[in-house]
């Protein structure tokens, strides 16, 4: 029986390693994506904003812009009767 509860015991060993290992390959390869796509996401971002200079067209610029005559009266040039004397009576 010494020799029968050894092998139990070892093979017990065995699979606790194994599954051990797997686990910390897991973790270790999900930090992995976790920092791969990180890294991706700020490549990408950089990307972008070297980008969205370069589809600015230079020649564009502001047109000029004449502001109307500030009298804002339209009656004061179409009466025909500004410059007749009154009648002080």
């Amino acid at each position: 029986m010494d020799k029968k509860q050894s092998i139990i015991v070892l093979i017990i060993v065995v699979l606790v390693l194994a599954l051990g290992g797997y686990y910390y390959w897991k973790i270790k390869m999900q930090k992995s994506a976790a920092q791969q796509a990180a890294e991706d996401i700020q490549k990408t971002a950089a990307d972008i904003s070297a980008e969205i200079g370069n589809n600015v067209s230079p020649d564009v610029t502001t047109p000029v812009v004449n502001l109307p005559d500030t009298n804002a009266n339209p009656y004061s040039k179409t009466n025909p009767f500004t410059n007749l004397k009154t009648n002080p009576f």
